[in-house]
């Protein structure tokens, strides 16, 4: 369990969350105590397990639910955002997140039937649609299409800009892992709220996703430059959303762009063997990984290749309904 961090009229409760005691990540959101109001940022996982952990760590700590004043989210991805409704349930209190997020957190269904159409392409481009984890993400996606209703966040979410503010906080747009993710800064403590944009070891997923038109995100440059962009911030300590939170900020932002670099060699030395498809390049790359975890290995293939590409260090031949790779003559 972090530690209470107290600094003048503010608290930090951390809500430390590990689904087995081995577990080496965790699901992470924290209160925010200061003299006016009790803020919850981010707000875990929808799993009942969780809701129970939830409650009695609230309790550990003084608090109940009625207590909590209002839901800052990071971003849309349901560990972050499983206890709004319930919270909700008990009291009408606002929630904030990006503008970016809207659509994604109220389940627009012409943003979900968009979101269907473009990994149906996609993992059609990349040669894994035939894939057990594909057919079953391609069925998940539907079946959150039909059910739009009942998993949207029962509010109207107030939307957050970049360089807006809100209380003491500065809101920031750091692109990469999603496309909504935004950190909450407090220049007055240097705390950083900062959900799954920097981890203290590894590096979050650059996840595939579009823009506002549907075409696809260049996710690997967004991270990369979010991580140039932290290195201008003065952060005393940083809040993270699934490892442990850290204070050596500038150590482990060098750490995380290494870590960006040795991902894209990884990719650039099997595509020196010659033209594949992205089936063939996911399966060198990360074997039975592929499998277990589809959808963030995927990310990373689709992201590292649509970088190369864009850094002319990739060829794509987009002629046949399965794309070839190979890396680029110099």
């Amino acid at each position: 369990m972090e530690p209470i961090i107290n600094t003048g009229n503010k608290k930090v409760y951390p809500m430390i969350y590990k689904p087995s005691p081995n577990s080496p990540d965790s699901i992470n959101c924290f209160l925010l105590e200061d003299a006016y109001s009790l803020t919850l940022i981010d707000a875990g996982i929808g799993h009942p397990h969780y809701k129970q952990f939830f409650k009695e760590q609230l309790a550990a700590y003084g608090f109940q639910i009625n207590d909590i004043s209002q839901i800052l989210l990071t971003h849309h991805h349901n560990d972050h955002t499983g206890m709004v409704n319930d919270i909700l349930a008990c009291k009408n209190i606002p929630v904030y997140a990006s503008d970016k997020a809207v659509p994604r957190l109220s389940f627009e269904k012409d943003f979900l039937y968009q979101k269907i159409a473009f990994f149906e392409h996609l993992y059609t481009a990349y040669g894994v649609r035939h894939m057990e984890a594909a057919v079953k993400r391609m069925a998940k996606l539907q079946s959150t299409y039909e059910q739009y209703e009942h998993l949207k966040i029962q509010t109207i979410i107030q939307p957050l800009t970049q360089d807006s503010i809100l209380g003491d906080f500065h809101i920031h747009y750091f692109p990469g892992h999603s496309p909504d993710s935004i950190a909450f800064y407090d220049k007055a403590t240097k705390w950083l709220f900062a959900g799954d944009i920097i981890f203290s070891q590894g590096i979050p997923n650059a996840l595939v996703d579009f823009d506002e038109q549907g075409a696809m995100l260049p996710t690997v440059q967004q991270q990369q430059s979010s991580f140039h962009t932290l290195q201008s911030f003065e952060l005393s300590h940083v809040f993270a959303g699934h490892q442990p939170s850290f204070t050596n900020a500038k150590e482990v932002i060098e750490q995380s762009l290494r870590r960006m670099e040795l991902k894209w060699q990884r990719i650039e030395q099997v595509l020196q063997q010659g033209m594949q498809t992205g089936y063939q390049l996911a399966q060198a790359v990360y074997g039975a990984k592929l499998e277990q975890a589809f959808i963030f290995v995927m990310s990373d293939i689709i992201g590292y290749t649509h970088y190369g590409e864009m850094q002319n260090k990739v060829s794509i031949n987009k002629e046949n309904e399965a794309w070839l790779f190979s890396e680029r003559e110099r």
